[in-house]
């Protein structure tokens, strides 16, 4: 009995090590879907979202009785299993889809290091994904999760490398911008983050999460400014100890504080409060492009996310870019000017839909 229980007890470790050296270039070809087949996985993923996980299962099984290969039905039948907190045996379905070619592979993955982390070690979670990134490098599913990791074990400095990689293997992929500027505000990145952020409520303007991003952008805008205790007195905080690793703005940070006092003075008083966003967004990304970045040009900010925004200045659509990512923000008025001015609205989001993002 003492033997057993030993054994019992060394079985997870021994499948967790295992796991992670199962990762390897998929060698077997799946036997397609049978309408029939289809059928039934599609039943099962409708369970599934009902909240009726056993019934799900059962019609993957049924499936997988008649085809031990349908990929579809092993990745469906794993996912379920995950959220039916069956880690282990979704961990099991997952590594016999991740031996296969198929469409669903980085899904695979994606639900091998998800399992993973779930079941309190990280740690493999993170081996996993950089395994799977060898072999699909160019992922950026397998990046952003990763990075995702990252910052739950504490690691931002990680977690940021691995987003970066994630948005230019895919400009679009809004949770990567997100996550990215949510670090840099964090960690004191102010500029940095104002970009990131900007282009998260660019991608994803009306989501559940675009609120609580826009309040980050305006916590932001806000530049440490605050009002004093004088009529007329306005407080700028500088943030002397503000990390330069992604590039020296200084100058940036205090014309934040700078273009938000001036729309505290009496001359703008009588502007609507999205017209002070328009302008301080306009009074930055002004200075923005006039400032050398010198020895910083090189760097990520400098690279990926400036050029954007200053050739959407160039081309005069920062009006259209502030009202369309303010449709969640308490600003009246906004709903009107993007129905008043669907031409120019339009425009700015074909030049930005087109505009090449750097790929490295």
């Amino acid at each position: 009995m003492a033997k057993r229980l030993t054994y019992l007890i060394l079985l997870p470790f021994i499948l967790l090590t295992t796991a992670v050296a199962q990762i390897e270039p998929p060698k077997l070809t799946p036997v397609p879907s049978t309408e029939s087949q289809k059928q039934r996985i599609r039943a099962g993923v409708a369970l599934h979202d009902q909240g009726d996980y056993s019934a799900a299962i059962a019609k993957y099984e049924d499936v997988l009785k008649e085809n031990p290969t349908n990929v579809l039905a092993l990745y469906e039948l794993a996912f379920t299993l995950s959220a039916k907190k069956e880690y282990r045996k979704s961990l099991e379905m997952a590594y016999k889809g991740a031996q296969y070619q198929s469409e669903s592979l980085t899904d695979f993955y994606l639900l091998i290091g998800n399992n993973l982390d779930l079941m309190g070690e990280p740690k493999k979670s993170v081996e996993i994904y950089k395994k799977a990134l060898t072999l699909k490098p160019d992922d950026h599913l397998l990046h952003y999760n990763l990075a995702v990791t990252y910052n739950n074990m504490g690691n931002p400095e990680e977690a940021k490398k691995s987003l970066k990689e994630a948005t230019f293997a895919n400009p679009n992929h809004p949770s990567s911008h997100l996550l990215l500027g949510t670090i840099w505000y964090k960690t004191r990145y102010r500029t940095p983050a104002l970009f990131a952020v900007s282009r998260f409520l660019i991608i994803e303007p009306r989501s559940q999460r675009s609120p609580n991003a826009f309040n980050v952008l305006q916590e932001i805008l806000k530049g440490g400014v605050s009002e004093g205790q004088k009529p007329n007195q306005i407080n700028i905080a500088v943030d002397f100890a503000a990390s330069k690793d992604e590039g020296d703005f200084g100058t940036v940070d205090l014309v934040l504080g700078l273009s938000r006092s001036a729309g505290m003075t009496e001359k703008d008083k009588s502007k609507s409060e999205v017209q002070l966003f328009v302008d301080q967004l306009e009074t930055v990304l002004a200075i923005m492009s006039e400032t050398d970045p010198k020895g910083d040009k090189t760097k990520f900010t400098w690279r990926y996310y400036i050029p954007y925004f200053v050739e959407m200045k160039k081309n005069n659509y920062v009006e259209p870019f502030a009202y369309y990512i303010s449709q969640t923000s308490r600003f009246a008025g906004v709903k009107q000017w993007l129905a008043d001015n669907g031409t120019r609205l339009n425009e700015f989001l074909s030049w930005s839909k087109n505009y090449q993002w750097p790929k490295e």
